[in-house]
């Protein structure tokens, strides 16, 4: 793989993490400011999917999570 190839999915799954972790703070039924779209279960465990076949490790710890809770998601 290309340091290249790497770097990139490297910042996709940091993505996909911050996302998660939007997710997690807003709750499920909520609608997110990142896509508008109501959180659902399956909007999640596709997400969750998607990190871990990237290479992301769940669960996120809790302390993580928490340290996010509040922040706006940047625009």
């Amino acid at each position: 793989m290309s340091q290249s190839s790497y770097n990139s999915q490297s910042t996709v799954r940091s993505g996909y993490k911050d996302q998660l972790i939007h997710y997690y703070n807003k709750g499920i039924g909520k609608v997110s400011e990142i896509a508008e779209v109501t959180i659902t279960k399956n909007l999640i465990a596709t997400i969750e999917k998607r990190y871990k076949q990237l290479g992301g490790l769940l669960p996120i710890s809790k302390l993580e999570i928490l340290r996010e809770r509040g922040k706006k998601w940047p625009l």
